[in-house]
């Protein structure tokens, strides 16, 4: 979990590459820190408090970084459309072609679609698409949005080498691969093995559920469907339950620990972290 983590944050950092050259272990500070906060509130609060972290540190406007983690997970979103794929092709379901796996290849395809939706969106505030919208609203905000756009514009930005543009690709494919592999040893610790393209198929099916679950909530989806799955790759329930229960145990042991430690370390709390975030000042 941590390597994955520690993976995401090397990726971003080649993102940001052109704009400032921040530190890897920093980035990766931030981002653990903002996974607190995301935890308690959601709705994009990791993504805005880690992009705080990062800003008041690097001289960089808070919008330009929050550009720079959007266009990140911009290649996360397509890296897991081609994951998907992978999935539905090398899946070894009871039924090849059952409805659960028609839907993963439709969400497949349904995925790469919002990527390329995402990438029309992040081309039109790159281009100043949206600077109308300051002639419209009311005079007293016009220039607080107008340069709020400039800042969200100058983050959406991607490296001018071609190794690097390569090596945030690779990042982002072997940031997936990592995750599904959390699968993998939670069932070796409960000897069950299975084959690898089933493992995809989890990472891709809970990666999905994930996102469904950003526009509506529904209690105990992800822990459900983890069963649900392992089921149907012929896992026994009680083995199906102890490594979900591993799992999601082990992920947010990981996530509350070190993103707590990460939390002190940037000299901040809770409190003054939500005051600080409703309040950015300067930067």
């Amino acid at each position: 979990i941590l390597l994955e983590q520690w993976l995401r944050a090397w990726k971003w950092r080649q993102v940001l590459w052109d704009l400032r050259r921040v530190p890897a272990w920093r980035l990766f500070r931030a981002t653990m820190a903002g996974y607190i906060p995301g935890m308690l509130v959601g709705f994009g609060t990791s993504a805005l408090a880690r992009s705080w972290l990062v800003a008041r540190r690097s001289a960089v406007p808070t919008g330009t970084v929050l550009a720079t983690a959007a266009v990140d997970r911009f290649i996360d979103l397509l890296a897991f459309a081609v994951l998907t794929g992978l999935a539905a092709a090398l899946v070894a379901l009871p039924v090849p072609d059952s409805a659960l796996l028609r839907g993963l290849r439709w969400s497949g395809v349904a995925l790469a679609a919002l990527g390329f939706v995402a990438f029309a969106g992040l081309t039109v505030v790159r281009r100043g698409g949206l600077q109308r919208l300051a002639t419209i609203c009311p005079p007293r905000f016009r220039n607080a949005l107008r340069r709020g756009l400039a800042e969200l514009a100058l983050g959406i930005t991607w490296p001018r080498s071609r190794p690097r543009r390569a090596a945030i690709i690779a990042a982002a494919l072997l940031v997936k691969a990592v995750a599904a592999t959390q699968y993998l040893w939670a069932g070796l610790a409960f000897d069950v093995r299975l084959p690898i393209g089933n493992y995809l198929f989890l990472t891709a099916l809970l990666g999905t559920l994930v996102l469904v679950g950003f526009f509506v909530r529904i209690p105990g989806s992800g822990l459900l469907a983890s069963m649900f799955a392992l089921e149907l790759l012929g896992v026994p329930r009680a083995q199906a339950l102890a490594i979900t229960v591993t799992v999601v145990s082990s992920y947010m042991l990981t996530i509350v620990v070190a993103g707590g430690a990460a939390l002190a370390g940037e000299g901040m709390s809770l409190a003054t972290l939500r005051a600080a975030m409703r309040d950015p000042g300067p930067v």
